[in-house]
């Protein structure tokens, strides 16, 4: 079975996992990273004496095989933890995923009535009808309007935008319970939360996320594949339906890689325009899929710890951002004693107010709305930074189906491709499915798969994930 080169396109985890798993088959691989670091945004950077991550990450699956290799990548590395989330809602932090112990005395009679009204309706309506086409009515349909418009409305209207003019792809992803009579049972207690609902735990790598796709990078050498960091790619060298080498531009010298396969985890929009050049009509068809950027928020504060929580979600339009998360929760010897390190993460367009808003305002609102939320001592800031990402969370409008297709349909006409990850591929995926993408990839193509039938099958898979919290 022939082994020639494959070029792999980015080196976060979904580059990294497919070129992981080709060089363990035998394939001689060499990754291409426009950054100086490895990692993407699973990588861990050295600020005012801590080690932080982009935001909140962990390893947790329910795709049979992965969390086996997890635990073989990474060892004793690995810090285990029993997953404790909470939720801000109406002045309350309430443990998450909530119990109808403390949802109750929080919502008071006349409110938990409208909210089991609309429940005993949810679950009527989604006896009959139409399916849900977008976000606003899959959770109506299952959840009733009460749920709705405490939680799924603001979160969704904070993240990812206006909820009618998301697809009901997106809560399915996102929110795998089976509606509000499965909730209720659960909240009652009469049903038991399962893996495939909620993370009981979950590993984290000592030392900071960063170690996880570190840790690849050193396999994926050892195996004899090649890694390549601050590289732009110049041009894809095409003959007819086949890219045939990849030319990137390092420290000025430019280097032709050669290429039977090219696997691409950078931003779908980005393999446009090198795959087709000045094609307005392919950019046009390609501007079609929305990406939303991210700001994440640094606070460093004169506190050994604030919170027990991994993280904290904050679905209330009053707080600027989406959730919190503290560094040393994940581990402690990520930061000094007598000092902690909190990221905020808030969904941003370029542009608009939260991207364009000076670093130290974005700073001092984020540290005003932990003062307010009653987790930070008003004495305790210390300083701050902000980082902001483009292309962060894939846009699943109520219409992308039919303009993904299309762009795939233009890619396509590379017929050595094959496409990877949550910016790749344009799916809502996390870490543990990039395992399994480089897996299912590396395997198809020991076998002798083409391209074209391992990118089918990839399409099949990806339907199937869903996003474990």
């Amino acid at each position: 079975m022939s082994r020639g080169p494959v070029v792999v396109l980015g080196g976060g985890v979904a580059g990294l996992a497919s070129a992981y798993y080709l060089a363990r088959a035998g394939f001689p691989v060499t990754v291409v990273e426009r950054a100086p670091v490895l990692g993407g945004l699973c990588g861990s950077f050295q600020s005012n004496g801590f080690t932080l991550d982009h935001g909140p990450h962990k390893l947790y699956s329910v795709v049979p095989g992965i969390l086996d290799e997890i635990r073989a990548l990474l060892g004793d590395r690995l810090i285990e933890h029993k997953k404790k989330n909470r939720i801000r809602l109406l002045g309350r932090y309430l443990d998450y995923p909530l119990s109808l112990g403390n949802l109750l005395p929080l919502l008071g009679p006349v409110r938990a009535g409208r909210l089991g009204l609309g429940y005993a309706g949810a679950v009527a309506g989604g006896l009959m009808g139409a399916e849900p086409r977008t976000y606003e009515e899959y959770i109506l349909r299952r959840f009733g309007r009460g749920v709705y418009e405490l939680v799924f409305e603001p979160l969704a209207w904070k993240v990812w935008g206006d909820p009618r003019q998301l697809s009901a792809d997106l809560a399915r992803a996102r929110i795998p319970s089976g509606g509000a009579a499965e909730l209720i049972l659960r909240l009652l207690k009469l049903k038991e939360t399962t893996a495939d609902d909620d993370a009981p735990f979950f590993y984290y790598p000592r030392g900071g996320f960063g170690v996880f796709p570190d840790r690849l990078a050193e396999e994926i050498r050892a195996a004899g594949g090649r890694t390549v960091t601050g590289a732009t790619v110049k041009r894809l060298d095409r003959d007819g339906a086949r890219v045939t080498g990849v030319e990137i531009v390092r420290d000025g010298t430019i280097e032709r890689l050669p290429c039977e396969t090219l696997v691409s985890s950078i931003p779908i929009h980005s393999l446009g325009g090198l795959l087709f050049p000045g094609d307005a009509a392919v950019a046009a068809d390609i501007a079609r899929l929305r990406l939303r950027d991210l700001a994440l928020v640094y606070l460093f504060l004169g506190r050994d710890r604030l919170v027990d929580d991994h993280w904290i979600f904050f679905p209330e339009r009053q707080y600027p951002f989406n959730r919190m998360f503290e560094q040393k929760s994940m581990d402690p010897g990520l930061g000094p004693q007598g000092r902690t390190a909190i990221c905020c993460d808030l969904t941003c367009d370029e542009g608009d107010p939260v991207w364009s808003a000076p670093d130290d305002d974005l700073v001092q609102r984020c540290f005003d709305a932990l003062v307010a939320a009653g987790l930070a001592p008003a004495d305790s800031f210390e300083g701050g930074i902000v980082r902001r990402f483009r292309s962060f969370y894939p846009m699943y409008t109520v219409d992308y189906k039919e303009r993904l297709t299309a762009v795939y349909g233009r890619l396509k006409a590379a017929q050595n491709l094959v496409l990877t990850g949550r910016l790749g591929m344009f799916n809502y995926n996390n870490s543990d499915h990039c395992l399994d993408m480089g897996r299912f990839i590396a395997a198809d193509m020991a076998e002798g798969v083409p391209p074209p039938r391992i990118w089918a099958g990839l399409e099949e898979r990806v339907r199937t994930y869903r996003i474990i919290d």
